[in-house]
């Protein structure tokens, strides 16, 4: 059980996400952040609250957008990434007691 879910996780590792996707989803993000203030001015006549509703929408989006680039890749070697070894190593133990149990 344990051999086919790491090969199911192996698989969704290598399966690629198609490039031109992340490149237009990107666009349109970084467009539609750097436009909505044109479209805001008219609703919202005071700068300093379409200044600070622009930051947290902003400062919501990208963030959105960085999450899902941590996310892409969860198994690499950043500090944000699964322990894969450690796992491994819980696992062997189990086995090695579960073993040696009887």
């Amino acid at each position: 059980e344990f051999v086919s879910a790491y090969h199911g996780l192996m698989k969704l590792i290598s399966a690629p996400f198609p490039f031109p996707l992340v490149q237009m989803t990107r666009t349109f993000l970084f467009v539609w952040v750097f436009t909505l203030p044109f479209a805001l001015v008219a609703d919202i006549e005071k700068l300093p609250a379409l200044v600070l509703l622009m930051f947290f929408i902003t400062y919501g989006f990208i963030g959105l957008e960085r999450v899902s680039i941590e996310l892409d890749d969860p198994f690499g070697d950043d500090p944000n990434d699964f322990d894969v070894l450690g796992l491994a190593q819980v696992v062997f133990e189990d086995i090695c007691i579960s073993i040696y149990d009887i």
